[in-house]
Formats: structure tokens, sequence, C-alpha cells
């Protein structure tokens, strides 16, 4: 199974701070990447939702006529199946965002096959949570979206993914799994009521035939975001008790100690939002179901 092993270094340079809003944009980034050149979309992510919320909108003004032909039933159930992976995706999408605001993501990755059990590809992303700084917020530092397309262009230049890229390949189904160095507890409730996420015990194992590939996402920078104090808050609080300033130095003693075994400890989750792959037949014009 190592044989099969690929890694490759991402580097994101000079952002003066990594947030964790930054993190999840750059993540969502491969996933956009990923679903556009393994061919489970036609066009780049923002070219495809575009089309697909044009035949919503579209609908919702009464624009479109009802015809009785087997050839526009045939297109309607194409652009059911269409937004229905567009859906997915922004479901996806989201959960990331999510995972990354309320829990510390250590690793995630990405599944390409007919099931977990069974994978022709899988995408680990080893993330920098060390580096990511929870004292800043994404909004002062969001980044221009040219800014991850630059660090996104070492994939586009990467030898193994171009050599599996170039291949035929078969829209699919895309799992996801996070580890999240968070107890099950905050881990289940960070996406509110709804369960988004499924406890694993161990991480899947892959198959001998599955690609296997490893991104690094590595924080350059020179300046420590810690010695930043563009976005630190100033708590106000009522009385000393809000405070607690009256705990002990064993009480805080304790407290750090609790924090450091939830630190070093993990689990691995499994997303129950499933992309399922789209692509036009190839008995049907591929430009009749994009056209308004």
């Amino acid at each position: 199974m190592d044989q099969n092993i690929k890694i490759i270094d991402l580097k994101l340079d000079n952002i003066e701070v990594l947030t964790t809003g930054t993190a999840a944009e750059f993540v969502n980034g491969i996933l956009d990447f990923l679903l556009y050149q393994r061919r489970q979309i036609p066009f780049v992510y923002k070219t495809y939702k575009y089309y697909v919320d044009k035949w919503s909108d579209a609908e919702g003004s009464g624009e479109t006529k009802d015809r009785e032909s087997f050839a526009h039933y045939q297109l309607n159930q194409q652009r059911s199946k269409a937004k229905a992976t567009k859906q997915s995706i922004s479901d996806m999408r989201e959960l990331i965002r999510q995972a990354f605001r309320t829990s510390e993501v250590k690793s995630l990755r990405f599944l390409f096959g007919n099931s977990t059990f069974m994978p022709s590809e899988a995408y680990t992303l080893h993330i920098p949570h060390d580096s990511i700084s929870r004292d800043h917020f994404y909004e002062h530092h969001a980044l221009p979206e040219f800014r991850i397309n630059q660090a996104l262009l070492r994939l586009l230049t990467c030898e193994e993914l171009y050599t599996l890229f170039s291949t035929e390949l078969n829209a699919t189904n895309v799992f996801l799994e996070m580890e999240l160095l968070t107890n099950a507890e905050n881990a289940k409730g960070c996406h509110g009521d709804s369960v988004n996420l499924i406890p694993k015990d161990v991480m899947s194992q892959l198959p001998r035939s599955c690609k296997n590939i490893h991104l690094n996402l590595l924080h350059c920078s020179d300046n420590i975001s810690t010695e930043l104090q563009c976005c630190k808050d100033l708590a106000i609080y009522q009385d000393l008790g809000l405070l607690k300033l009256d705990k002990s130095e064993e009480d805080d003693s304790r407290t750090n100690d609790s924090l450091e075994a939830t630190k070093e400890s993990s689990c691995w989750w499994q997303a129950e939002i499933i992309v399922r792959g789209f692509r036009v037949p190839a008995n049907q014009k591929s430009g009749c179901i994009w056209s308004s």
C-alpha cells in the first residue's frame, strides 16, 4: 500500500495570519480543483453554480415552458441531477467551513469511488492546525481569490496528478472524512441540531489499488500571529465571578492539563453528505442542457 503514496507540499506564502476562515477557503479551493480536474463536474464550480442557479431563477420567474416531449423530459431529468450535485457540493463546502470554525481540524480526506470501503482515489489534506490563529477574524484577514489560486498552481504542475487526471475518469461519488482534535460532544454539536457527521472508530483503510495522494498544507510567514493585536477583543464582565479571577493556580493547572489532553487526542468523523458527480450523457448534446 505504501508504494502508491504520493506526497505534495502546498505552501501558503506571505500570509500574515492564518485564520480558520482562510484555512477553510483554501481547503474548499482544493475541493473545487479536484472536482473539476477529476471530471466530477463539467465546469469549474463557480461557472457550474452560475448555470444551475440560472435555471432556478428562470423557473422562479416562470420563463420555462412545459413541453410534452420525451426530449424535454430527459432535459429536465439531467438538470435535476445537476442541481442535486450542485447542492451537495455547496453543503460539503459549508460543512468544511463550520468544522474549521467550531473544531480544530487536524486532517481531512476526500475519497472518490462507489463507497468508502473501495475508493479508487484518496486525497488526504494535512492541516497546519498549530499555525491557525483563533484570535483573529477571517473578515479582517480575508485573502483575495487569486492568492488561493496561486497556491493551487502547484497542483497543476504536479506530475503525479497530471498523469492521473489525463486518463479517462468516470464521474463517481465523493466522500469526506475529517480528523478533529476535539471531544465527541463538541464535534457532534458543531453543526447545530442536524447530524452531519458520523463518528468513526478508525480511519478507513485503503485498498492497494487506490491512488493515495497526501497534500501537506504549509503556512510560511515572517510575522508571528500571536504578536498581532489587531483583532483582539477586550471582554467586559459584570463581576469577578464571571471573569473567574477567584480560581486557584491548581485549578488553572488542571484546566491547562485537560486542554493539552484534548489536543493530543483526535477522532475521525465521516460526513453524511455525499457528492455524486454529474456528467452529461454521451448520447445527449452537452450544449442543450446548459442553454436557458
